[in-house]
């Protein structure tokens, strides 16, 4: 539902549920969601999204916070924090939207409708932020990864994290500021309705802006770095590919001047000579050529998962910014209808469903991430032994 009012306070623009019992009555006197199979579902939509949302997204913040494994990567203290915004949206977004279609009238106090409005824009900027922070981390770490080490060190990496929820507070903070709700005489009753005020600021020009700056922009310079990335990868698995192949394949003689002295990763041939002219010659073994083609698979694999993440990010949050931009210039869009009364909402679920879809994406994609949750779920059935 679009939460506004008009510039006239006496005319609000109403979801049908909130108008059919007023002077419209016989309009929505087939109002959608007064069939009781149109509820079922939707019941049963929003939770199944509010419980991918709470407990996907709790398990993935306890799985980094509690993990060995998982928390020492910088990218998995940038995946907890999305799950943070994720989890906001099952407790103050989900359910407060399906009363919204379901139940005539605000029940949940104006504290709640304030909470619900802000953190639906607070988790999707910080959604959109957070995936930009990573990719560009990702971009560092393969492009230039000792100067990457030295940059990001644990307490920048904080700051850097601080910096994007404080600076998404401060955007989302007006919409705590606009909403509130309002008590409408609809005819035979007073109904309570949780709504953005339009006189207090232009929402087409708001919503526009955030759909360039928090959409548009974001997913062009996500699409930029992790191309470049790949660029990369691609380049460094052909020529690994073929230094691995070489250390294989290729056979050395060598005459009485030299000798052969083994190291962990390494073979050096050292002249014989004293005269100290030859330089070393250091040849790579195929140890170590298989531990850098397993380190670049591994990076493959999270470059891959977090594409899908933001593919999923883009796809899902897409139905949202497409209703508002037909609410805003198209003629033909009529809020009146049925059709509006079943699309708006599933435009909500579609970007709800995103929040709670991170969690199977990291499990599925993810061999840490499934481990890591794996030792969370289990945990308590493993033997634990008392070492004296």
């Amino acid at each position: 539902m679009d939460q506004n009012i008009l510039p006239n306070p006496t005319s609000i623009v109403l979801n049908p549920a909130q108008t059919k019992n007023g002077p419209d009555f016989n309009y929505y006197e087939e109002y959608i969601f007064d069939k009781p199979y149109i509820r079922g579902l939707f019941i049963f939509l929003y939770t199944v999204v509010f419980c991918l949302c709470f407990f996907g997204n709790l398990l993935v913040i306890l799985a980094v916070t509690l993990s060995r494994r998982l928390r020492r990567t910088t990218t998995n203290f940038f995946l907890a924090n999305l799950a943070v915004a994720d989890i906001s949206v099952a407790v103050f977004c989900v359910y407060q939207n399906f009363f919204i279609y379901i139940i005539e009238s605000w029940m949940l106090g104006e504290f709640l409708c304030k909470m619900y409005i802000f953190i639906q824009s607070l988790s999707n900027s910080a959604s959109i932020v957070i995936l930009v922070v990573i990719s560009s981390e990702r971009y560092f770490a393969i492009m230039y990864p000792m100067r990457c080490k030295q940059i990001l060190t644990t307490i920048r990496l904080r700051i850097i994290i601080a910096t994007v929820w404080i600076g998404c507070v401060f955007y989302s903070a007006p919409k705590f500021y606009f909403s509130n709700t309002v008590t409408v005489n609809t005819g035979d009753t007073n109904e309570t309705v949780c709504v953005l005020n339009r006189e207090k600021f232009d929402s087409k020009l708001f919503d526009m802006i955030h759909f360039v700056l928090l959409y548009l922009i974001p997913l062009a310079v996500i699409s930029i770095l992790y191309t470049k990335i790949a660029i990369r990868l691609w380049k460094s698995s052909n020529q690994l590919q073929h230094d691995l192949d070489a250390s294989c394949n290729h056979t050395l003689s060598y005459d009485n001047s030299f000798r052969i002295e083994n190291t962990k990763n390494h073979r050096h041939l050292i002249p014989n000579t004293q005269n100290g002219k030859l330089e070393n010659l250091l040849v790579r073994s195929p140890t170590q050529a298989s531990i850098s083609h397993n380190m670049l698979k591994a990076r493959k694999g999270v470059i891959k998962m977090l594409i899908i993440v933001v593919c999923a990010f883009a796809l899902f949050n897409l139905p949202y910014h497409a209703r508002k931009m037909w609410q805003y210039w198209s003629p033909n869009y009529k809020g009146h209808t049925n059709f509006s009364a079943l699309f708006t909402p599933l435009t909500f679920l579609s970007a709800y469903f995103n929040s709670g879809i991170n969690p199977l994406l990291y499990a599925l994609l993810s061999k840490n991430f499934r481990g890591g949750m794996r030792e969370l779920l289990f945990w308590c059935t493993k033997p634990r032994y008392n070492h004296r």
